[in-house]
């Protein structure tokens, strides 16, 4: 876990929770807007990701480590004694939310950036047959998850880093794949267990990687308070990647503003 304290007056926290195959060092450019409009930010690999040691990478016994790696980082978070934001991305949205419905956290709004509730992309079939036996005898077996990098941003400085990233993740365990399932599957099924906290939900419209559909019809269901629901139609998955990232980081600037300002603080 990491933390950078911006430099200005501190209106809140940012707690950053990464997506699928990545980690933190990919967004220093996200973590300095942050930074200067007045924010702190908390942020750490999740396990099996970057830079954490304590499982191989790719790999997980069970989605409630990621849920618990969270939670420490919202715990940290709260030692600054101002509002806290959660801002999952990808595979962060769906840890956020499934952490969420079951915990109640102080949150003082909740940013999801095309959070993985169904994949639109997938291994292939046989790879999906066998996931399920193999889960059983061989659950650290991995295999390629098969993602193209190019499909996940149009930003090609982006591209040609990932491509020379040592610790980018491009092959996945049996285990991790049918818990990351097990989750999405839960998230709709235990709607009705989260919390009346303010959502943004931030959305592609040309995602390869993710199918937007099953979070917009989650969240719309939900009896919240406060919702927004954001579309940019000529990106791909990664928001914060993508050449009109600084629209996309005002947009979510802007809501965590205004919540703070409805809670009484002055920004």
């Amino acid at each position: 876990m990491w933390k950078w304290e911006t430099e200005h007056a501190a209106h809140g926290v940012i707690v950053i929770i990464h997506g699928e195959f990545e980690h933190h060092v990919r967004y220093g450019w996200l973590i300095e807007m942050w930074r200067s409009k007045g924010y702190h930010v908390v942020m750490g690999d999740l396990p099996g990701q970057g830079m954490v040691k304590r499982t191989e990478r790719g790999h997980i016994d069970s989605f409630k480590e990621y849920e618990a790696a969270v939670n420490e980082w919202i715990e940290a978070a709260y030692l600054f004694d101002l509002p806290v934001f959660l801002l999952g991305h990808g595979l962060g949205g769906l840890i956020a939310v499934r952490m969420l419905q079951k915990v109640n956290k102080e949150i003082a709004g909740l940013i999801l950036s095309n959070p993985s509730f169904a994949y639109k992309y997938t291994p292939s079939k046989t790879t999906q047959l066998l996931s399920g036996s193999l889960n059983k005898l061989s659950p650290e077996h991995r295999f390629s998850f098969g993602f193209p990098i190019t499909d996940a941003t149009r930003n090609e400085e982006i591209i040609e880093l990932d491509i020379e990233d040592p610790i980018y993740i491009s092959r996945v365990s049996v285990r991790w794949y049918r818990e990351v399932l097990q989750a999405m599957k839960y998230v709709s099924v235990d709607g009705k267990t989260f919390p009346d906290i303010p959502v943004l939900l931030m959305q592609s419209g040309d995602n390869r990687l993710v199918d937007s559909a099953p979070a917009r019809k989650w969240l719309l269901q939900l009896p919240l308070t406060e919702m927004q629901v954001k579309e940019w139609p000529q990106c791909y998955h990664e928001l914060f990647n993508e050449p009109e990232r600084e629209e996309v980081f005002y947009y979510a600037e802007s809501f965590a503003r205004n919540r703070l300002r409805s809670i009484g603080y002055d920004v």
